[in-house]
């Protein structure tokens, strides 16, 4: 009885939220805008058509960082430009810091975002969120996670959230003519939102609801298309459902060409924005370069396997309601390089390794 007074309850909040369904403009996505990757969705919820995972990678799935071997710092901010002449403010911005941690138990991962948007075809206010988060390899293929955001919300009234995600990413392996086929969900803010706010929602004269939507499911796949040497080709297709009365698609190509260069383009399409008028439709671009780099005469590094380590560095394009542009920035470095040769176990020794002498006692009289 107590299971089913609890199922109840939680069935009835979401409706009391769906029948409210009316976030501000891009409200859904708040955290996406201070990240180029996600921008271009470039991890998304399976972490894209060629995989990729970071600190930020728990915003669409906290179960993305689980397999990653090595620290990983990140970076990032945004720029946010109106060419609408009815806006008292025509910049705003965006910024986060994260960092990932591996152990021999699971992937912890800390993220602190800030988003100020003032426009009034977006209007955003101005929030400080932090996520903490756990990810952890089940077995070769199912990866699972979890974590915890909290923030605080001021510009347009003032308040305070905390909730948690969690999610799975599952990875088929080779299907068809795809490799690297994967698959996951995850649910997002399951908890207190930012709801107390005088936020205008995207359907006009109705008050703005909670953002982001509690109970946010993402479901999504991804795969690579086309591998060799030099190129790779990757898809992948995300579906968002916000308290199931919404649907967000994602549509992405991913392009590498020797593992160095990256170009990402996604098209998101907002059927609820779309229906009230809202016309985001542009697809987004992102840029990706990454290199290694060798640190010398410093002991610590080199003593933690750190002087040669990896950057990534990434740069987006996305537009808002024709009048709003956001151009985004970032790095993530990887600590060390990534380990791909796997332990040689030897069970004997070869023909040419020396060999332990064997010693020869004589035997006296018969011996059986």
């Amino acid at each position: 009885m107590k299971r089913l007074s609890c199922a109840v309850a939680v069935f009835v909040l979401m409706l009391s939220a769906a029948s409210a369904y009316n976030p501000p403009v891009y409200g859904d996505d708040i955290f996406e805008l201070s990240s180029p990757r996600q921008l271009s969705n470039g991890s998304s919820v399976v972490g894209g058509g060629l995989f990729y995972a970071s600190p930020e990678s728990m915003l669409a799935n906290p179960a993305l960082p689980a397999k990653e071997q090595r620290i990983d710092l990140n970076l990032a901010y945004t720029a946010l430009v109106s060419s609408n002449k009815e806006n008292s403010k025509r910049y705003g911005n965006a910024f986060q810091g994260g960092i990932l941690i591996p152990t021999k138990s699971f992937v912890f991962s800390g993220y602190l975002n800030g988003t100020m948007v003032p426009f009034k075809e977006m209007h955003l206010g101005n929030s400080l969120n932090f996520k903490a988060g756990l990810a952890k390899e089940i077995t070769e293929k199912l990866t699972v996670g979890l974590n915890l955001n909290s923030g605080i919300f001021w510009g347009a009234d003032t308040d305070w959230g905390i909730s948690g995600n969690l999610g799975f990413v599952y990875n088929y392996g080779e299907l068809a003519f795809m490799k690297d086929f994967r698959y996951g969900v995850s649910v997002l803010n399951l908890g207190k939102n930012y709801s107390k706010t005088t936020l205008a929602g995207i359907k006009a004269g109705k008050a703005g609801s909670s953002l982001p939507t509690i109970a946010t499911v993402k479901a999504g796949a991804a795969a690579t298309l086309v591998q060799n040497d030099v190129i790779k080709l990757g898809a992948s297709m995300d579906l968002t459902t916000p308290c199931f009365m919404n649907l967000i698609t994602d549509l992405g190509l991913q392009f590498a060409v020797k593992d160095m260069l990256f170009i990402s383009v996604t098209e998101k399409l907002n059927f609820a924005e779309l229906a009230a008028g809202v016309k985001n439709v542009m697809p987004s671009v992102g840029l990706t370069f990454r290199f290694t780099f060798d640190v010398k005469n410093n002991d610590y590094l080199q003593k933690n396997g750190w002087n040669q380590s990896e950057m990534s560095a990434t740069v987006a394009w996305k537009q808002f309601e024709k009048t709003v542009n956001a151009v985004s920035a970032g790095v993530d470095v990887n600590l060390g390089l990534k380990d791909e040769t796997p332990p040689v176990i030897k069970l004997w020794l070869d023909e040419d390794e020396d060999k332990p002498e064997v010693q020869t006692i004589p035997v006296v009289g018969d011996a059986k």
